[in-house]
């Protein structure tokens, strides 16, 4: 996974020196009636998961701090709307839980996320832009239980959706954006991610 954050940390920040390389505002390109405006971007924040996991016959809430680094390529349509599609790549949370008889039960996640999400404004600022957006994608996930002379993981491939608020800053080419989102993966009983982020947008 490691490989796989710092090629597409290496590709985003390679794009911008081969998109033309102007700093100052860009006009959108009309395609088939569409002004649109395509780019790249860069986040990375923190998420505080939730994952309600079965185990020995009891269900336990793990809770699980992860770091996370997405990538996106998408489109600005009349500056109104965003469209794109985003790949995000989470570190290794675990847990230790009680499970009935057997104590100190480790619950660990690997996940790597592949989402199509869609942005609107919310009005029309000149600064700083307020947007909401929906996304909806799969997640490739691996949970792990591991206690003394047990281990056991599965792979999983599930439905995973998201909802986000958050800011932009417009600087010319650049934007600035600070986001909330909440994800939900359909693995165990359901797992609940809350996340907050900050990343740069490259507009090209």
């Amino acid at each position: 996974m490691k490989k796989i954050i710092a090629t597409s940390m290496a590709v985003l920040l390679a794009v911008p020196a081969f998109a033309g390389g102007q700093r100052y505002e860009q006009q959108p390109t009309n395609f088939m009636g569409w002004h649109i405006l395509p780019y790249v971007t860069l986040r990375g924040g923190a998420t505080y998961g939730n994952l309600n996991y079965n185990f020995n016959d009891t269900k336990e809430s793990v809770t699980q701090n992860m770091y996370q680094v997405r990538t996106a390529l998408g489109l600005t349509m009349y500056d109104t709307a965003r469209f794109e599609i985003e790949g995000s790549f989470f570190t290794k949370g675990k847990e230790k839980r009680d499970f009935g008889t057997l104590p100190d039960v480790e619950i660990a996640t690997e996940n790597i996320e592949l989402m199509a999400n869609t942005y609107m404004n919310i009005g029309h600022f000149k600064y700083i832009q307020p947007f909401a957006g929906l996304g909806l994608g799969m997640a490739f996930i691996q949970t792990k239980e591991s206690y003394p002379d047990y281990s056991h993981s599965k792979d999983h491939t599930k439905l995973s959706g998201m909802v986000t608020l958050g800011l932009e800053m417009p600087f010319g080419c650049y934007s600035v954006d600070v986001a909330a989102r909440y994800n939900y993966i359909d693995v165990a009983s359901g797992m609940h991610d809350f996340s907050a982020d900050l990343g740069i947008r490259y507009m090209f």
